[in-house]
């Protein structure tokens, strides 16, 4: 399930996911139940989760913590990419997957005792809709939903959800927590409400309390009997309670596992990696699927409108220098706008070989010409703007320093996740510095298709537009494979990305510690964990 280290190879997702093995789901197998062993887990994370309602954020760590507390309608197998069942224990597409058909189990209830029906489903992909709606929240999940037309229900466990046009990514979004289903009660609250007080799930795990920038806890929840079938048993969780500490700075997270303070950790720093698996804590280690770490542009700013600029940009980044001060071990740089172990993925290694000379001369013959202090100007006007971003400030500042050598001048805007998601939301931004963890290659219309409410890029390009549209709506593999190829070449020869690092998860445990693993997008669950 997880990959523990030294097992340093094959770590990124390979597979590629095909319409056919998505509709592949299987009856789930019974393995069994086992009896609780108990136990607090006390996990450290890097950041606040601003929200734990898992349903609206898109913060790695909201993402962690709200996966334990809600269930989805499938799964997806992280090795093979097959859509398996879970909440719904039957499920099928029609032929050009507008329309999706489920029917759910028997006996599934939410924490207040409350029943799953088709009723609440459907209140659960309405209440998704409306709050994405406005692109300040519930983003990834408004962009699986996209083309919602509603969800037809036929009787309390059975029910269609249809769509204006195909959509080839529902099926893999409702495997994700962005879909987790949450009760009818949920669903009535304000978004506020819920991102600070939490939702009900059918989840193994309850909330408990969420002190801001402290702590998040959840206890176990007692009769839970729905797992899917890629968890290693059935039946309650095996933990007692789990406590999500906040702890930024990586040196206390590092100190608290080897004093025993900390059951785990996440976001265990690269460099540490050697010396904390030689003393014998387990390492996790997986690979994001979705878009890299990247700069991205926003196209109303009048620098970054200038095609020379970003042609620049695109190949005066020298990747392999980060790779090799701030990456994984064994990572690659990245090539595309896709990670590389990303379904729909091809390379663009081409376009992006670091050449600083011409960088250099694409900009002078553009007419922005090196000032006194180094920085290039034209018709009076600076070559500068500013990065926005709200993690891994060495690595912005390694990029500062990069880009200072083609006479470009990168401000930096190190800010809190409120103040990077609202920049998003406002559009005031230049540069995003962020990458965007998705199980498909719909991550592509999420962040540039802007139709889509909660896109991130900001930019006008009809034909760029017309090919996200088209490849989300083709039901044919290898036809959807085509025209993702066509817009990956786009987005980076157009210079609308400035891909810099593919994305590692990395965590580690007390050797007692059993039972993690990862699911399909490199999130976590808790369900299968024991204390030894």
């Amino acid at each position: 399930m997880s990959t523990l280290r030294p097992r340093r190879t094959g770590l990124a997702l390979t597979a590629t996911v095909g319409i056919a093995a998505l509709l592949a789901g299987c009856s789930s197998a019974d393995t069994g139940s086992d009896t609780a062993d108990g136990g607090t887990l006390v996990y450290a994370v890097e950041t606040d989760p601003t929200c734990i309602d898992p349903q609206q954020p898109t913060v790695t760590q909201a993402l962690y913590i709200g996966r334990q507390v809600v269930d989805s309608l499938v799964d997806q197998d992280p090795e093979t990419g097959e859509i398996v069942p879970w909440l719904a224990e039957d499920f099928s597409a029609n032929d050009d997957l507008t329309a999706f058909d489920f029917t759910l189990r028997e006996g599934v209830t939410f924490s207040d005792g409350s029943d799953l029906t088709s009723e609440v489903v459907a209140a659960n992909f309405d209440s998704i809709v409306e709050m994405a709606a406005d692109g300040s929240t519930a983003s990834l999940g408004g962009a699986y939903l996209a083309g919602y037309a509603g969800t037809e229900i036929v009787d309390d466990r059975t029910f269609t959800v249809s769509f204006d046009a195909p959509n080839a990514a529902f099926l893999q979004g409702a495997s994700t927590m962005s879909l987790g289903i949450v009760s009818e009660a949920t669903t009535t609250l304000g978004v506020d409400e819920r991102c600070q007080d939490g939702v009900i799930g059918t989840g193994p795990f309850v909330y408990d309390t969420y002190s801001p920038n402290t702590e998040v806890t959840m206890d176990r929840r007692e009769g839970y009997d729905w797992a899917s079938e890629l968890r290693e048993h059935t039946g309650d969780a095996y933990l007692d309670r789990v406590e999500f500490a906040v702890v930024t700075e990586a040196s206390v997270r590092v100190g608290g596992l080897q004093s025993g303070e900390f059951d785990m950790i996440g976001e265990l720093p690269e460099i540490d990696e050697p010396r904390i698996s030689e003393e014998g804590f387990p390492v996790y280690a997986k690979a994001n699927p979705g878009i890299p770490t990247s700069l991205i542009p926003n196209l109303t700013n009048e620098v970054l409108a200038d095609d020379a600029v970003r042609d620049a940009l695109r190949i005066g980044i020298d990747r392999a220098e980060i790779n090799e001060t701030m990456g994984y071990a064994d990572g690659n740089e990245p090539t595309s706008a896709l990670s590389s172990g990303t379904s729909g993925y091809t390379s663009q290694a081409d376009l992006m070989a670091y050449d600083p000379e011409e960088a250099a001369r694409i900009l002078e013959d553009a007419g922005w010409e090196l000032g006194d202090d180094g920085i290039r100007e034209k018709d009076g006007q600076r070559l500068e703007f500013t990065a926005t971003g709200f993690y891994e400030q060495e690595m912005m500042e390694l990029i500062q320093l990069q880009l200072t050598e083609i006479g470009v001048d990168m401000q930096i805007n190190f800010t809190d996740a409120g103040g990077f998601f609202g920049a998003i939301a406002e559009g005031s931004y230049d540069v995003l510095f962020a990458a965007l963890t998705r199980t498909g290659p719909d991550a592509l219309a999420t962040m540039f298709q802007q139709s889509n409410s909660s896109h991130w890029a900001v930019l006008d390009d009809a034909e760029l537009e017309g090919v996200l549209e088209e490849q989300a709506s083709a039901a044919n593999d290898d036809e959807r494979q085509a025209l993702l190829d066509e817009a990956q070449t786009m987005i980076i020869e157009r210079g609308y990305l400035f891909p810099i690092l593919e994305v590692y998860q990395l965590h580690a445990s007390q050797p007692e510690v059993s039972g993690f693993a990862f699911d399909s997008a490199s999130r976590f669950h808790l369900y299968d964990v024991t204390l030894g």
